[in-house]
């Protein structure tokens, strides 16, 4: 792995443990409108914005288009008041070390700049050379515009990087921007990330991989 300049993370479900805390603050906001929200149909979708979360389940239906920025505040207003956010064990390690070995890191989440610094406290975003948000880019993955504006940022090449995801639409994004892609079974099955060039199951895993093999 001695050609990887830049390692760039996905946010939620590969270091902040934090699906089941959207996820619920989804069905609440869907819910209070007597509405639907399935589980297995929203971490599939996960590196969606939240305009692209609300927009895919409530379809095509013209009567509801109003009521998107609504269930964006009810969302994040719930998961602002009842998240309980943690990094998975070992993600901090794996950053530093990265770091300490001069791999450029970056940030590239679906969620909004506000969200993301609430949830994370303390020093651990100023480890990333580059954050990119959802409401930083036009595009939200899977097309490639999240991966290819934190390589720019980064200085790197796409074919220098390698992204870190947990879920289909970062896969394509990553790949879509001409980047290897490896992905962590933390959210979803392995059958379901196929599309990565390697999967793991853990942090630990993934440390042997970019650290220990280097």
């Amino acid at each position: 792995m001695n050609d990887i300049k830049a390692v760039l993370f996905d946010f939620d479900g590969v270091l902040g443990r934090t699906m089941e805390d959207n996820y619920r603050a989804w069905v609440h906001a869907f819910s209070a409108h007597g509405l639907p929200f399935e589980r297995e149909p929203y971490f599939l979708i996960e590196g969606f914005n939240s305009r692209r979360v609300a927009e895919h389940f409530l379809g095509d239906s013209a009567g509801r288009r109003g009521l998107i920025e609504e269930l964006i505040d009810l969302k994040e207003t719930h998961y602002a008041e009842n998240a309980s956010f943690s990094l998975y064990d070992g993600v901090e390690e794996l950053v530093n070390e990265l770091k300490a070995g001069g791999v450029k890191l970056a940030l590239v989440s679906g969620a909004s700049s506000k969200r993301l610094e609430a949830s994370v406290k303390g020093a651990f975003l100023s480890l990333f050379d580059a954050v990119i948000t959802g409401d930083r880019v036009k595009n939200c993955k899977p097309h490639p515009e999240p991966y290819l504006t934190a390589a720019k940022a980064l200085s790197c090449a796409p074919s220098e990087c390698v992204a870190v995801e947990n879920a289909p639409m970062g896969i394509m994004s990553a790949k879509a921007a001409g980047m290897r892609c490896v992905a962590i079974t933390s959210t979803l099955p392995q059958d379901a990330l196929l599309l990565a060039d390697r999967t793991f199951t853990s942090i630990k895993e993934l440390k042997r991989f970019f650290c220990d093999d280097a």
